[in-house]
């Protein structure tokens, strides 16, 4: 495969990463990016450093799009107050306040009523499965569970969920680091102002009548420290949302297709549960859920040789870092026994994902329940994937449940 010099991520398309990284892996460290208008870290150790590194600054968004909305003559007001309340975006100390927050609504899930009913609603899905001779693994199995944690988190009615998750599944395209066209731009300005317009709402039934869920949690703990807006506090809430969903159901869906692609791999981890730990290591570093993260240079840096100057944008690829053959030998294979550091699936850092441990659970749970079905078998179809640069997961993987649905499959 050629990269063209001048933007290295122009074939970042998911049936192509693995060959691209390999050759800008082989090439060089860094490279420039025309269309990102930010030097490209590929390496492992540049790429860590970066995370954590204290000048290493989040990206001001907010003046570009200003900019662009008086440029277009456009509102892009929701959008804005969207992007202004990630906390990706933000700088310490409200960064780490705002962190801290979260931090707390999470951190006892394990501890909560969520595994059981997790476990439950993946047992669900699948015998539902049945029923119908065929699922798909990807919408069907992997964002439906990735949905109802997140649901169930934030207290969000069920009937609500999968509405949300379509309208959150447009707004994520905004990481992409690729300008859209302003129409575009003012389509994902009414999918921010429906997804803050809903959390405003639930918020104010949560003030009126508080329930044994994270938003009354996150509700009584922002009182205090945070001392922000209801729309805020809704902008909030709608980055956790779309970013938990959408990045852990682009992991669940690449876990059970890894696992039912492998025959050898599945019969292993049924007979040691112990080696699924490893397994959904493995798929975070082979699927890096985000595949790149933006940052701005706060002081002249040296990264792999090449000067970086302050106020220049960097580009972070975590999926190419994950697949360097300096750290990973063999990076292209799933490798249930693999040590070595830590892959970068969640960054690291000050900004390293809060919901690390939570995707993690929710992998290994849902694998765990597909290895109880072990006449589940993928379909001939072929998986369809969605077609997003940075988080771009399965949109169809079917699966049947049992060899004749698979010839059926093949009429």
């Amino acid at each position: 495969m050629t990269v063209p010099a001048s933007d290295p991520l122009s074939g970042l398309r998911p049936n192509a990463r693995t060959a691209v990284y390999r050759a800008l892996l082989r090439e060089s460290p860094v490279h420039w990016s025309r269309a990102h208008a930010a030097w490209v870290l590929m390496r492992y150790g540049d790429v860590s450093l970066v995370l954590r590194h204290p000048q290493a600054l989040a990206l001001k968004v907010a003046p570009f799009l200003e900019k662009l909305s008086r440029r277009g003559n456009a509102d892009l007001t929701s959008l804005l107050a969207f992007t202004s309340s990630l906390s990706l975006m933000m700088r310490p100390p409200r960064h780490d306040v705002v962190r801290r927050l979260f931090a707390q609504v999470m951190g006892n899930f394990r501890r909560s009523k969520l595994p059981g009913l997790l476990e439950a609603r993946a047992d669900t899905l699948l015998l539902a499965g049945t029923k119908d001779g065929s699922i798909d693994l990807a919408r069907g199995y992997g964002r439906e569970l990735a949905l109802f944690t997140i649901g169930t988190i934030l207290g969000i009615p069920a009937q609500d969920l999968s509405n949300l998750g379509d309208i959150g599944g447009g707004l994520i395209a905004i990481f992409d680091r690729m300008l859209p066209s302003m129409s575009r731009m003012a389509e994902l300005n009414r999918a921010a102002a429906m997804l803050i317009e809903y959390f405003e709402r639930l918020i104010a039934d949560r003030r009126r009548m508080p329930q044994d869920d994270g938003l009354s949690a996150m509700l009584s703990l922002a009182t205090g420290e945070l001392a922000c807006s209801d729309q805020e506090l809704a902008g909030f809430c709608s980055f956790f949302f779309i970013a938990a969903e959408e990045t852990t159901a682009a992991a669940l869906a690449a876990a059970a297709f890894a696992l039912l692609d492998d025959g050898d791999l599945r019969a292993r981890l049924t007979r040691d549960h112990t080696k699924i730990a490893g397994f959904a290591r493995e798929i975070l570093r082979l699927s890096s859920p985000v595949q790149y993260v933006a940052r701005e240079a706060g002081i002249d840096l040296d990264i792999g040789g090449q000067a970086i100057r302050a106020g220049q944008g960097i580009v972070l690829m975590l999926g190419a870092a994950n697949r360097d053959p300096d750290v990973f030998p063999e990076p292209d294979t799933l490798d249930v026994d693999r040590a070595g550091p830590e892959p970068l699936a969640f960054a690291a850092g000050p900004y390293r994902c809060i919901g690390a441990q939570l995707a993690t659970f929710e992998i290994e749970l849902a694998t765990t329940r597909l290895l109880e079905w072990p006449n589940l078998f993928l379909s001939p179809e072929a998986p369809v994937w969605e077609e997003r640069m940075n988080i771009a997961g399965l949109r169809r993987l079917t699966a049947c449940f049992s060899r004749e649905g698979l010839r059926d499959a093949r009429d």
